[in-house]
């Protein structure tokens, strides 16, 4: 989370200096995209301390669904933020204005894309590290900034080179684009909250383990709860031979 808040940080200044040294809407909305990508980093950041916290009476399963919430959060603040952009580039369509872009400006823009693929591999290793929803959001957003980024770049190149001046139509592009990752993202978080179908590994495996007891002849009704990354909670229904005594049935 703080390699995060950093990282965008520094994005978020520079690329917020080019696009009003270049008055170019694109690159100020690819600046507000990172500085998104701060404000969840940071809802990530809380989110794993509340998710840490141990169960108490009121909360007997833990606090691991606050995991969930936190990528939930950065979800919406994706959609919002692309929304948001949008609008501004629509803006920029209606009443066109020039842009003028620096040789230094592209290449800041350049190093920023190679943060982000930095940044996205950072996560996505956490991410599979620790099954952690949170991380593996924020590593499909970085890399969608790569894209986005991407696009501005060639943008502000055309402009540079052949005066060529799409700037408002990128900024539409990159925020149609932030959008459309955002409500992917906010429908992933969703689903572990609303209660989706355990994973069909994790049920064979279980039924595998409980099977190999041999004083198990069947079983039926195995139900799991997800209650957070790595704190999931299963029940079965077990069918054992009646000439067991109660003591050997429940040991």
């Amino acid at each position: 989370g703080w390699v995060g808040i950093g990282c965008n940080a520094l994005l978020v200044a520079a690329k917020l200096m080019v696009g009003l040294m270049a008055g170019s809407v694109s690159v100020v909305a690819d600046a507000f995209n990172n500085l998104s990508d701060m404000l969840g980093s940071l809802v990530t950041l809380v989110g794993f301390k509340l998710a840490a916290r141990r169960a108490d009476p009121e909360h007997p399963f833990g606090h691991g669904r606050y995991e969930y919430i936190a990528a939930l959060s950065v979800a919406v603040f994706i959609v919002v933020v692309g929304v948001e952009l949008g609008r501004d580039s629509i803006a920029r369509l209606l009443n066109p204005e020039p842009v003028s872009f620096s040789t230094g400006g592209l290449l800041l823009l350049f190093v920023s894309a190679l943060l982000k693929v930095a940044l996205g591999l950072f996560y996505r290793g956490l991410a599979q590290k620790y099954s952690a929803p949170s991380l593996r959001a924020s590593s499909a957003d970085s890399f969608n900034d790569v894209i986005a980024t991407g696009a501005v770049l060639v943008g502000a190149i055309l402009s540079r080179f052949a005066g060529v001046n799409i700037d408002g139509w990128l900024g539409l592009a990159v925020g149609a684009f932030i959008v459309w990752s955002g409500i992917g993202l906010v429908r992933d978080a969703l689903s572990p909250l609303l209660g989706e179908s355990p994973d069909p590994e994790l049920v064979r495996r279980m039924v595998d383990t409980i099977k190999s007891h041999e004083e198990i002849i069947s079983m039926h009704d195995l139900i799991i709860h997800d209650y957070g990354p790595e704190r999931r909670f299963a029940s079965a229904h077990v069918e054992i031979s009646g000439a067991l005594s109660a003591q050997e049935a429940h040991g």
